[in-house]
This record gives C-alpha cells, structure tokens and sequence, in this order.
C-alpha cells in the first residue's frame, strides 16, 4: 500500500500542480469553496462507516462467517444510497441559498450543484473499499484508486486544454467535475470485482444476524469517528468562510483574499500532506489488524504493530518537514511558478511531523476501539484551530498566519492527547532514539548532500529546475542508506509492509 499510495499521490500531486497553472490561484479557491460544501454531506454518509465495515468484516471473516460478511456489505450499500440520494437532493433544492447566504459569493452557484453526482458516488466507493479492506483483498482497491486518479488527470487535462484560457469560474467547474469523472471509473472496477472476490467463500448461515443487528452494529463504531470527521470538515468550511472574510476585513480584495485560500488548500497542502503516503497505507491496515488481534488478545503484535507505525510514520515526515522548510521557495516556484507560495509552504512546514503523527494515531485509536476518545481529542485540537482563524485572521498583527499558528497548535494538542490515551490502554515502551535520533541524522545527511550536489550538477545541467530537482533525489537517495547503515529500516522492513 506504500507503493500504491506513493503512485496515486504523485498523480494526485501531478493533477493538482496541473490545476493551479491551468486555472490558477483564485480558480482553486473557489473550486475549494464548493468542495467544503460537498465534503459535509460526504462526512455524515459515509465517514466512520467504511471503517467499521473493515473492522466487522475483519472480524466476521476471521471466524468464517461468510455470509455475515456479505449481508455487512448489501446492508452497507444501501445505506451509502439513501445517503447520498437524499444530501444530492438537499444540494439541487438549496444550491443558490448556500452560494449566495453562506458564501456570499455567486460565482460558485454552479459548481455547487455539479457537486450532486460525486455526493451520490463517493459513499459508494468509500464504502465498498471498507469492505475489502476488511477481507484483506488490498490489491483491489489499490488498482481502484489508480484507475480513479489517472481518468480523472487524463480527462480533465484534455477539458482544460481544450478550454484554455479559462475564467477562474470555469476552472473551479472543470476542476468539480473532475471528482465524479474519476469516481465513475472506481465505482466500475470495484463493482466488477465483487463476484470475483465472493465466489472464493462458502455461505453457510450457521449465524444469522438482521439487517438491524448489523446497522447497529455499524452505527456504533461510526458514529464517534463520524463526529470527529464532520468537525474536521465543518472546521475546513469554516475556514473556507472565515479566511477570506477576515483577510477582507484587513484590506485584502475579494480575489486576493480567495486566491490566499487556493494557495493555502490547492497548492502548499499537497505538499505538506505527502507524508500520507505512509501513514494512509499504515492507517487503512492498521485498523483490521489491530482489531484482529486485540480480539484475539494477541497483545505483543498490538504493541508491535503501534510501534512500527508509528516509527514509518517519522520516517517518512521528518525529511519532508526540513526539505518544505528549507527550500520552500524553491518548491513554490519550481512547482508552481509562484513565487508567493513558498511562504505558505514553510509556514505549514512546522506541523507537518504532528499531522502526520495525527492520522496515525487516530488509526491506532480506532483499531483499539477507542474512537471516542479520539473524536474527544480532535473536537479540543479543532476548536483550538478554529479560535485562532476566528479571532487572529481578522487582526492586522497575524492576518493570514492567525491561519497557520492555529494549524501548529491543533496539530501538537491532538497528539499530545492521543499520546496519553493511547499509553492508559496500551503500555508502550518507545526507543526514541530508534524512532527520532535516527530520521534525524540521516536528514541532516540528506541535506548536506542536497546542498552540495546543486553546484555538481549545475556543471552537468542546464536547466535550473532539473538541478533542483536531481539534487534534491540525490539528497534522498542519501537519507535512505543512511536508514539501512543506521539500521533505522528494520531488516524484515519489505516482509512487514506487505503482509
């Protein structure tokens, strides 16, 4: 899944680069805008279901009980749909009054309502992933996520091409359109792998569980991971709101103000959040087994599995936090030809090892059954977050960076509280020089070489960009034999990531 996610975030990564130089800085705003509106309903349909989906079905399949494991599914999908039939619904009736009551801002009307087909999608695929990833058939959604990220890049590349040079509204459109474009290719492939997948298990009912027994069942895992994600989206609505607003209170223009939110979302995000690509694999597998054998009170593998979680977890943040702090401006201009974003970029770059640790912990918490102590530790961090852009934003002294210190302080205070909670249900015993000293050294090492490489290859090189570039691959080419001479990767590492 490592791998996996490592592909489907450099085409994600690729797509959104593509997107902040076809449609622009203001173009990504709005299109962020319409997303925050979208991901609300996708919140209350779907979130913490697919979860609980791989956690029953992990838990049902281990004792062969098949049959339960389909009935999980059908009962699942049914409830994805009325979902989403029913939010969609509520979009096509309220569309203008959202836009132009919450927003205040007429341009994203249309948007809005092209959002209506992935609201009806997403849960669907969300939800049928949950449960494959409960029967430990990761392969299929994997190939899943490819097919979805490289439709959606290749056929929204074509519309943007064909459409340039586009008004920033029309780019927002484009890129909406662009969600339920790749959700259609990921809902065909999953659906067409199910009889494949089900025609290796025999149905014997020798338990027979109601379609009620099992909503309950759903319900009551999801429920408190549900709460936790809605105020994680209602905080990114909020700050697709407040952001603007506060910066025009300031002195900013409507399309300054905007274009600020698309450089925060569109273009620094994406690249503080890669550490995702280990901690998304490491959490999508984490949950099943931690529930398997916590089940199972295999409490040694818990313990194991929490540790070497969290150890890839920094392995994989530490070098990136020093790589978007120290050649921020480099990044921003060389990716996006934007020479303001650099600042985003290194400003973001300091929470970015504590909300890495975050979606980590999360995981573990889930898969030990505590997500409601999680839901309790991120509504404490949120608020945080959402007290900072509220009353800094707004205050000439901060502006824009009442934004990122509350990001800072949210991320370090839901870690903290997930440290603690995790540590009274589990007794970890962590060798941080293992975990932290090490990643350490072997940044500084990458960086050096990083530094000192640039006027190596500008010899050999011609374009600034590609000496960039190289330089920086030399330099992590660096840091990962300083793993393996440090013994940072443990030696069983490709064993452990695949089984």
């Amino acid at each position: 899944m490592v791998i996996i996610n490592f592909i489907v975030r450099g085409v994600d990564f690729v797509y959104d680069v593509m997107l902040s130089k076809y449609i622009g800085a203001e173009g990504l705003g709005l299109a962020h805008m319409a997303r925050s509106v979208m991901m609300i309903f996708i919140v209350i349909s779907s979130a913490g279901i697919p979860t609980a989906i791989s956690r029953l079905v992990a838990e049902y399949n281990s004792r062969k009980d098949y049959h339960t494991t389909r009935k999980i599914l059908k009962v699942s999908i049914f409830l994805a749909l009325a979902f989403g039939i029913c939010f969609s619904t509520i979009i096509a009736i309220f569309g203008d009054d959202i836009a132009i009551n919450i927003y205040k801002n007429k341009f994203i009307i249309v948007p809005i309502y092209f959002l209506i087909p992935a609201v009806i999608l997403l849960p669907l695929t969300i939800t049928l992933r949950g449960y494959y990833y409960g029967l430990r058939e990761i392969a299929v959604p994997n190939v899943s996520q490819i097919i979805e990220h490289v439709a959606q890049l290749i056929i929204v590349f074509f519309m943007l091409t064909l459409a340039y040079p586009m008004t920033p509204v029309k780019g927002a459109l484009i890129a909406i359109c662009g969600i339920s474009i790749g959700e259609i290719f990921d809902l065909v492939w999953l659906t067409s792998m199910l009889r494949k997948t089900n025609d290796k298990k025999a149905y014997i009912k020798y338990q027979l569980k109601s379609a009620f027994e099992i909503l309950k069942q759903i319900f009551s895992i999801s429920a408190p991971i549900a709460i936790a994600d809605l105020i994680s989206v209602i905080l990114r609505f909020a700050n697709s709101i407040f952001i603007p607003r506060k910066l025009m209170e300031i002195g900013y223009t409507n399309s300054e103000a905007v274009s600020t939110l698309g450089r925060i979302s569109g273009m620094a995000m994406p690249l503080i959040a890669l550490p995702f690509i280990v901690t998304g694999a490491i959490v999508t597998n984490l949950v099943p087994s931690l529930s398997e054998n916590m089940s199972l009170k295999r409490y040694d593998m818990v313990k194991k599995d929490i540790n070497f979680s969290l150890k890839m977890t920094l392995l994989a943040a530490i070098p990136l936090t020093g790589v978007c702090l120290m050649f921020s401006e480099e990044l921003g201009y060389y990716i996006y030809e934007d020479t303001q974003v650099g600042y985003f970029i290194r400003a973001m770059s300091f929470g970015t090892i504590f909300m890495s640790l975050e979606h980590t912990c999360s995981g573990i918490l889930n898969g030990l059954n505590m997500q409601v102590s999680a839901t309790i530790n991120r509504l404490i961090g949120l608020s945080l977050q959402v007290g900072c852009i509220y009353t800094l934003i707004g205050n000439p002294r901060f502006g824009v960076n009442g934004f990122f210190i509350g990001f800072f302080l949210s991320g370090i205070v839901i870690f903290i509280l997930d440290h603690i909670t995790i540590n009274k249900k589990v007794k970890l015993k962590i060798d941080y020089k293992d975990i932290l000293l090490k990643p350490v050294l072997a940044s500084l090492i990458m960086f050096i070489i990083a530094h000192y490489s640039i006027n190596i290859f500008k010899e050999l090189l011609s374009r600034d960009s590609t000496i960039f570039f190289t330089s920086l691959g030399t330099g992590g080419g660096a840091y990962l034999v300083m793993l393996f001479i440090t013994n940072a990767l443990p030696r069983n590492i490709i064993r452990k990531i695949t089984s």
